[in-house]
């Protein structure tokens, strides 16, 4: 039964990641179960949605990553990496968030990666003139946009790391 569960989750996440407004018939198929299977595990589209919700995922993986121990762009580059690597799940919900998310782990999520941003300042290796929430959300959307690319096949999610990081650390401006 948990197996089950699990494959309707992962493969709700990548149907849902490539296209949020799938039929919860393709998610049966690509899960390998009928539609009625589904709908006993999870009995309404938010019930899915709230399921696949990956965010906890994100967090621990966050945790794991020894951010305190790096220097902040090195730590950028991380948090990018476990962005890519474990996002998939949340890609699903990336727009709304907050409504299927713990706020705990929203929290928990969000608190290591505004910490990390918070020492590039200090330290002078990002720029003090941006407000803080600013510079959170322009990061979060180049971030965002990175997942956006791998789930569309458009790259790798290597190529999406570095490019990422480079975009947010040293801008789109053609290096002297």
């Amino acid at each position: 039964m948990q197996r089950t569960r699990s494959a309707i989750l992962d493969a709700a996440a990548r149907v849902l990641g490539r296209r949020p407004d799938a039929a919860l018939a393709e998610i049966a198929d690509e899960a390998g179960v009928g539609r009625a299977t589904l709908y006993r595990h999870f009995p309404t589209r938010e019930s899915l949605l709230s399921g696949v919700a990956g965010i906890a995922e994100l967090a621990d993986g966050f945790a794991a990553a020894n951010l305190g121990e790096l220097p902040a762009d090195r730590a950028i580059a991380r948090i990018v990496a476990v962005f890519l690597r474990n996002g998939g799940k949340y890609a699903a919900v990336i727009r709304n968030a907050g409504q299927y998310c713990d706020p705990a782990d929203l929290e928990r999520t969000a608190k290591p990666v505004r910490e990390v941003l918070a020492r590039g300042v200090r330290d002078q290796i990002l720029r003090a003139d941006l407000h803080e929430d600013m510079q959170f959300a322009l990061f979060s959307a180049i971030v965002e946009r990175a997942l956006r690319l791998t789930l569309d096949e458009a790259t790798t999610p290597e190529e999406a790391t570095e490019a990422a990081v480079a975009i947010f650390l040293d801008g789109a401006r053609k290096p002297d």
